[in-house]
């Protein structure tokens, strides 16, 4: 029989059929895992199915098969990223190999007398955020899988993540867990301290149907969902005591549920047989794991917020309420979850909660900005939390050094009531500096900005000082999209910060796309070494469309406004002239149509290609600032992939060289009269803060949420004085200046 695309497709519709009828029977779960290899072999028209399962220790056991040598069951073992099979595990995204055994990472293994098959089909298997094994098949002829045998495995793979993830649950059931003391070691989000009963969140809703009956019934369950999910959230936003970061934030559910690409991509999911929950879950997973692959922290975390509208509508699609406001919680609750989103928190009490544990999470979370505004402290970083802790043990929070005591013995319970009175001190103390501006001890003003990407991330608590938006990210609108947003979708989003601001400057940063930030409707040309390769500015100039249509929303955003623009990774003068010009053709473009134009233009480029610093002198003639990204700059200064844990802390941001880089590129910035801010993550942190004012710099870019401790640092030194220390360091042959700095900073009474 020849293969063909609509034979692949008629399989594919039998093999759907035929799994709904095997899954309505009852079985032990070894037989149905069997009964599924061999159902796809016969239906799909394959020679091999095999099943992998992931076990302790990284490693990939052959579950099940049909093709193979069925006592290599249970005996075959393949570490993930070993052979083809553990590149579809370590890459967690489905694989085709045309030529499998002529591929340089086959690994044959003899027990399972595998034959020399050429083509090769793995899915992963996933469940939230958690892989469970390997589904793949095999045919003795080259063959080109069509994207419906694609599909179908992928819809298989749905179905073996409930059956393996119900096999663990019961298995994890069965042992019986002992109290236990221990001290674990996690990250301060939000810091504080606090005693108190564990209370777990899990928000991962099972799914208890995959395969649809009637496709036209679960495009009305989907709509249903939609619209009882919108209504819950409109709830919320209507409740009395709402603040306002908290109502930006919920707005910003609604353009999930709101966004038309989004729910398209789900109807057609549903269109291929799955019903209306696994649908959710699917795009769900497939586009939190797309950004998950984005070393970008800030655009990874807002993958939170999109787990949390996804869970609620499969709540709702398994006939529940989305909300957890029924439950009675204890009167001092520590809240212990994988990750939340900040709507699943405002469903608690929060008068309640004294702190937050997660497992995941970073400063630019939305649930932690919204606990930061609750005076709620947030422990981050706590890995296998669930295996770590029990609901009701009793958990004391040290959130300022990091710490999470488990069941604490009498003497940690002492020291936390002593925590707990310093604690006191330090919110009056902070409280304190809210509304003054950044000024160090001997009277230089220090402009204070924040990085953001979203309106949320603009929202402080009331009464805030701070100078504007040093860094206005751009792209995250065009990766939790399914498709290129337009010209009216961004002017809007560009409108709406601006607005949010009232008045103070904000800088747009150009599209920062390519390397780790693949968009979803791109073309991912699979580089080696992405960091360096076809992102950035390289990519708008290259596809000068994309960056026309955004200049040109930048434009009508401004409404007459002053517009600041910002053009990243550029690498040579030419670049920066050409973006320029690009820049100048939309404002032609703009006047001659009628629209109107800004108050004044304002351009800049971000230095972190060292290639610029030696084109600095003739750099500074044509900028109106710079802005140095202390990342990238790092990254390629050291020439350290900031992926790589291996190396990524071999290099420190305040060794001698990169300070005397940053001093270089701020010297002569100066000397022309050309502004020069720091947008990079060295401007969040209170030690090298301290030591990038010492070095001349008097603007600084950061996370809102590292604001306050930033102004502290600020209004606690000499500038000069610093400067003078720092000029006794520089030439240091130390690989850091690190503990120097602390002992300085002791020694003068600065706030780090």
């Amino acid at each position: 029989m020849k293969i063909t695309p609509l034979t692949q497709n008629i399989f594919s519709t039998n093999a759907l059929k035929a799994l709904r009828e095997l899954m309505g029977k009852q079985m032990p779960h070894q037989k149905r895992l069997d009964k599924i290899v061999a159902l796809i072999t016969e239906y799909l028209h394959v020679n091999v199915c095999s099943l992998y399962v992931l076990r302790p220790g990284d490693l990939l056991e052959l579950f099940a098969t049909k093709g193979l040598d069925e006592k290599a069951i249970h005996e075959t073992f393949l570490r993930v990223g070993e052979g083809l099979i553990g590149e579809v595990a370590l890459q967690r995204k489905t694989l085709i190999f045309e030529n499998a055994w002529e591929h340089p990472s086959f690994v044959y293994k003899p027990e399972t007398k595998e034959k020399a098959f050429k083509s090769l089909l793995g899915v992963p298997i996933i469940r939230g955020d958690n892989l469970l094994g390997v589904l793949a098949v095999q045919t003795t002829h080259t063959q080109a899988f069509s994207d419906e045998i694609t599909e179908t495995m992928q819809t298989i793979a749905m179905v073996l993540a409930e059956i393996l993830a119900t096999y663990q649950l019961e298995v994890k059931e069965n042992l019986i867990k002992v109290e236990s003391r221990s001290k674990v070691d996690g990250v301060r989000l939000i810091a504080g301290v606090a005693v108190g009963q564990a209370v777990l969140h899990r928000h991962s809703e099972r799914i208890t149907d995959i395969l649809a009956k009637n496709t036209n019934v679960e495009l009305k369950k989907l709509k249903t969902a939609l619209e009882a999910v919108e209504s819950d959230i409109r709830s919320l936003l209507d409740a009395p005591d709402i603040q306002a970061d908290q109502q930006d934030m919920l707005t910003s559910y609604l353009l999930f549920i709101q966004d038309k690409g989004w729910i398209s991509k789900i109807t057609k999911v549903i269109e291929t047989g799955l019903t209306a929950q696994a649908a959710v879950q699917k795009v769900g997973d497939e586009t939190s794991e797309r950004m998950g692959k984005i070393q970008d922290t800030y655009i990874k975390e807002r993958i939170h917020d999109l787990k949390d509208v996804s869970n609620r509508l499969i709540r709702y699609l398994n006939g529940k309420n989305t909300t957890v406001q029924n439950i009675k919680l204890p009167k001092n609750t520590i809240l212990v979850a994988h990750s939340m989103g900040p709507a699943e928190l405002l469903d608690y009490d929060t008068e309640k909660i004294k702190a937050i544990v997660l497992e995941e999470g970073s400063q630019t979370m939305h649930v932690v900005i919204v606990a930061r505004s609750l005076n709620i402290p947030v422990l981050g970083g706590i890995h296998n939390i669930f295996s770590l802790v029990n609901g009701d043990d009793e958990l004391a929070v040290d959130a300022t050094k990091g710490l999470l005591y488990i069941n604490p013995s009498n003497e940690v319970l002492d020291e936390f009531d002593d925590k707990l009175q310093i604690q006191k001190r330090l919110t009056a103390h902070y409280q304190k500096l809210k509304k003054l501006p950044g000024v160090t001890e001997d009277g230089i003003p220090i402009a204070l900005s924040v990085n953001a990407g979203l309106s949320t991330d603009l929202l402080m608590p009331e009464g805030t000082y701070f100078d504007g938006v040093g860094l206005y990210r751009t792209e995250l609108p065009f990766m939790t999209s399914e498709q290129l947003p337009d010209v009216e979708t961004q002017t809007d989003i560009y409108r709406r910060a601006i607005l949010s601001l009232g008045g103070k400057p904000i800088v747009f940063r150009t599209l920062d796309i390519g390397s780790d930030k693949i968009l979803p409707y791109f073309e991912n040309t699979g580089e080696k070494n992405p960091a360096m390769g076809w992102r950035s500015i390289r990519i708008t100039l290259d596809r000068r469309a994309l960056l026309r249509g955004q200049l040109r929303a930048f434009i009508r955003a401004a409404e007459g406004k002053e517009l600041r623009i910002m053009f990243p990774m550029i690498a040579s003068i030419n670049e920066f002239l050409e973006a320029k010009k690009t820049l100048q053709i939309e404002l032609e473009r703009e006047r001659q149509k009628g629209g109107i134009l800004p108050s004044a233009v304002k351009v800049g480029t971000m230095l972190e290609v060292p290639s610029l610093m030696f084109q600095l002198n003739e750099l500074v003639k044509l900028v109106d600032f710079v802005s140095i990204g202390t990342n990238d700059l790092a990254q390629f200064l050291f020439a350290t992939d900031r992926g790589n844990p291996m190396i990524w802390d071999r290099y420190d941001s305040l060794s001698p060289a990169m300070l005397k880089a940053l001093k270089y590129i701020n010297d002569i910035c100066k000397e022309a009269g050309i502004p020069c801010s720091i947008c990079g993550e060295m401007a969040s942190k209170p030690l090298e803060a301290m030591a990038l004012v010492g070095l001349g710099f008097t603007s600084l870019s950061m996370t809102p949420a590292a604001l306050g401790a930033i102004k502290a640092v600020v209004r606690s030194m000499n500038q000069k004085e610093v400067a003078d220390y720092l000029k006794t360091q520089l030439s240091s042959p130390s690989a850091t200046l690190r503990d120097k700095l602390k002992s300085y900073a002791t020694d003068h009474d600065i706030f780090i």
